[in-house]
């Protein structure tokens, strides 16, 4: 069964070879095979190959060029996408981490909520307040508009020193975002003034469109294909005339 496989194969390609040479030489089975017409089929494909390989290098050369622009256009993009991405991020830091939770208020590293209102760290003001005879605590939030919010705990459930800790905890995260806004703000400067170089930064974008450009201009003026084509064209009707049929 195998070499029958094989023989069908091999007799497949045959027909293939034979249907194919017919189609590039055509005219009938003389002048696709005869050796008495081998140099007429020979001019015919050196004008063939000549106006493939012109052809194809050309469009190569395109193509690589073209290639070039695109690289060029997209790595300018990227670079303006990565300054503008680094901007926003800094501009929008998520709340962080979660420090710690004291009744209703919930610390993260930039922001507090308070049952299910959230407000930065940024400029916010902690103050502590002790009623002892009403056995309670009280911690002051207040926002840097003036805004002030007031929770109260209770010291059979949450201990005078342990809110004190809490209130402590929640002014140095505040002073620590504040720290790190300071140092955020000259991070966002040096972003924006990439984001501004990285806008102007056309010239790599704009060689690439000039070579492009070039080469366009170089290949309408080379005249190598469009004689090789001609030379195509006169060897088809050379082969029309010997067989009164034109290939293609």
């Amino acid at each position: 069964m195998i070499v029958i496989g094989w023989a069908v194969a091999v007799a497949a390609l045959a027909v293939g070879w034979t249907l194919q040479r017919l189609v590039r030489y055509p005219g009938g089975w003389e002048y696709a095979f005869r050796e008495e017409h081998r140099a007429a089929r020979k001019t015919l494909e050196e004008a063939r190959s000549a106006v493939r390989r012109l052809s194809g290098a050309a469009r190569r050369e395109r193509w690589q060029a073209l290639a070039g622009v695109k690289r060029a256009e997209w790595a300018y993009r990227r670079r303006i996408r990565q300054a503008e991405a680094e901007a926003e991020r800094l501009r929008t830091p998520c709340r962080g981490e979660r420090i710690g939770q004291l009744g209703d208020i919930t610390l993260y590293e930039h922001s507090v909520v308070v049952r299910d209102d959230e407000t930065p760290l940024a400029d916010l003001q902690v103050r502590f307040e002790l009623a002892r005879s009403a056995h309670r605590s009280y911690v002051y939030l207040t926002q840097p508009d003036g805004r002030e919010r007031m929770e109260r705990y209770e010291d059979q459930e949450h201990p005078e020193d342990a809110v004190r800790r809490f209130a402590v905890q929640v002014q140095n995260a505040a002073a620590a975002t504040n720290r790190l806004r300071q140092q955020r703000a000259e991070e966002i400067r040096a972003c924006e003034a990439e984001l501004r170089m990285a806008r102007k930064a056309t010239t790599p974008v704009e060689a690439a469109q000039e070579r492009l450009e070039e080469t366009r201009l170089r290949h309408d003026a080379d005249l190598k294909l469009p004689h090789a084509r001609a030379a195509l064209d006169d060897a088809r009707s050379a082969w029309a005339d010997l067989t009164g049929r034109r290939p293609l």
